[in-house]
């Protein structure tokens, strides 16, 4: 978990779901990025041996806690943890047990459940290979609700610096380094979205996104149908926040 001004009440409900996972043997490890909230009081509450807080006392950004929480990682795997959601108690039995199963993957994600502020809950992911083509087209592993082996993470150097779309650029490192990626088919997560961040879904905040795929897509062997997200991406961003939400509630099914 990369922590930083996180509500105490959120933050504790997602420390709370990790310690109730029926997987027992983890680390949970929760960098501190000069966070306004006192996380070690609140880690202290739980008396747990296997929770681990580490920071540097200042902010550095999001992307450069979650590498410093790699580089702090004693696991032979790593799952990435948003602090402000809630893994089903089967989330790393399911996913680190298919791993386990299928070691020519390097990456497994669950699906989501994706608990919208107004009510109307998202199912997110399409179970199956990520393959380089199904990733370039939107369809990839959920951050949050992910498992990497952390030989592969080091392997391509952890996260690039790209906001908001550090975790497409790994997948797309990933797979060009030969990896494979796999979403199995259990809901794993309930994934908040609140208000805000439908509006840092517009085009002012994806430039980053936007470069992202003009940098991999050309090396992943994008193809027309591949570049036309691109477009859909920059049409998106475009539209008003309400048009965006319902048109994210055609796309994805009902939880």
């Amino acid at each position: 978990m990369a922590e930083y001004n996180t509500p105490p009440e959120l933050l504790r409900a997602s420390i709370e779901s990790i310690l109730a996972q029926t997987e027992t043997g983890f680390e949970l490890l929760i960098v501190d990025d000069g966070s306004r909230t006192d996380v070690s009081a609140i880690v202290d509450e739980y008396q747990d041996a296997r929770i681990r807080v580490v920071g540097y006392g200042e902010n550095r950004g999001f992307v450069a806690a979650l590498n410093f929480g790699v580089g702090h990682a004693r696991g032979e795997y790593i799952a990435r943890m948003d602090t402000d959601d809630v893994a089903e108690p089967n989330y790393l039995a399911s996913v680190v047990g298919w791993l386990r199963q299928h070691p020519e993957y390097s990456v497994a994600s669950g699906r989501a459940r994706e608990v919208s502020s107004d009510g109307r809950d998202l199912l997110l992911g399409r179970p199956g290979e990520l393959t380089r083509k199904a990733v370039m087209r939107g369809f990839t592993p959920i951050h949050p609700a992910t498992v990497l082996r952390a030989s592969a993470m080091r392997e391509v150097g952890g996260y690039r610096e790209f906001r908001r779309s550090e975790d497409l650029a790994l997948w797309c490192e990933l797979l060009l380094q030969g990896h494979r990626l796999y979403m199995v088919p259990d809901v794993v997560l309930s994934y908040r979205v609140h208000d805000e961040d439908f509006s840092k879904r517009r085009l002012s905040n994806r430039g980053d996104e936007i470069r992202v795929r003009l940098h991999y897509y050309p090396l992943l062997g994008a193809g027309p149908r591949e570049y036309w997200r691109i477009v859909r991406s920059i049409v998106s961003g475009l539209l008003p926040i309400g048009v965006l939400r319902t048109l994210r509630m055609r796309l994805h099914p009902r939880a």
